[in-house]
C-alpha cells in the first residue's frame, strides 16, 4: 500500500488533510450493532443527514499543533466534495496550496514552490481510508468507533481509529456531531507521534458542484513530479 507522507510538501502528510475532510462531509455511515443504544442512534442520525448529500462546499479553519518541536500553525480556505470520491482543498492562508482529486488521480500543487505532485489514488492509504465512500469498503470495516460525551458546545465526539494495524498514518479521527441534526461541525486527527489537526467547517452549502472543478489542469511553467514513477 502506497504511503502519502513521502510527498515533500511543507503542508505535511496528505492523510492528515484528506481524512478529516472526507469523514466530516459526505459520510455514509452504516448501523453499528456493537455500539450502545445512544451511540447507534447518533450514528444513524449522521447517516440520515448525509445519505442524501452528493455535493458539499464549506469554508474551513484549520489549526495544526505539532508536538515536537512544539509549534502551532493556522490555515484557512475552501473545501469541496462530490460523490463519488471527488475532493478539492483550496488553501488560501497563509500560503496558496491546492489538493485536487477526481477520484482516480490526486494532485498536490504548491503555488509558491511551483511544483505539482501527481499520484494514483487507488492502492494508496487515502483510497483505503475513503473506501466507505468509493464503495470498496464499509466504514465499520475501516474504523473502530467510540461515542463520547457532549462537549461545552453540545457536540458529541465520534472517535474513530483504524482497524488495520498496518495503517500507521494516524491514531484517531474524531467527528464532532450535532446530536439534534446529525451534522458534523468539526473534525480532529491525531497522528502516531501526537500531532493534532483540528478543523472547523463554516457556511456549508449542498448545492450541485460541476465535475470540472475536480479536474486539475497544470498551470503553464509548473513542474510535474509523478509519485507513481
Amino acid at each position: 500500500m502506497k504511503r502519502l507522507d513521502f510527498i515533500p510538501m511543507k503542508t505535511g502528510n496528505l492523510i492528515k488533510i484528506f481524512v478529516p475532510l472526507v469523514t466530516a462531509t459526505i459520510l455514509a455511515l452504516p448501523s453499528l450493532a456493537h455500539c450502545e443504544d445512544g451511540g447507534t442512534a447518533l450514528i444513524q442520525a449522521v447517516q440520515t443527514y448525509y445519505d442524501g448529500v452528493t455535493d458539499y462546499k464549506a469554508k474551513f479553519q484549520q489549526v495544526v499543533k505539532r508536538r515536537s518541536p512544539k509549534r502551532t500553525f493556522t490555515r484557512s480556505g475552501t473545501v469541496y466534495f462530490k460523490k463519488p470520491g471527488m475532493m478539492r482543498w483550496d488553501y488560501k492562508k497563509p500560503d496558496a496550496v491546492h489538493y485536487v482529486s477526481d477520484g482516480t488521480v490526486l494532485w498536490a500543487y504548491d503555488v509558491t514552490e511551483g511544483v505539482a505532485y501527481k499520484m494514483s489514488v487507488e492502492g494508496s492509504e487515502l483510497f483505503y481510508s475513503i473506501g466507505f465512500l468509493t464503495g470498496t469498503a464499509a466504514l465499520v470495516d475501516v474504523f473502530n468507533i467510540e461515542v463520547g460525551t457532549a462537549n461545552d458546545e453540545g457536540l458529541v465526539p465520534l472517535k474513530m481509529s483504524p482497524k488495520d494495524d498496518n495503517d500507521t498514518s494516524y491514531r484517531f479521527v474524531t467527528l464532532f456531531v450535532d446530536p439534534a441534526t446529525g451534522q458534523v461541525h468539526q473534525t480532529e486527527v491525531e497522528d502516531p507521534v501526537g500531532n493534532i489537526s483540528h478543523l472547523w467547517f463554516e457556511k456549508p452549502s449542498l448545492k450541485r458542484l460541476p465535475e470540472s472543478g475536480f479536474n486539475f489542469k497544470v498551470p503553464k511553467g509548473v513542474k510535474v513530479e509523478d509519485i507513481d514513477k
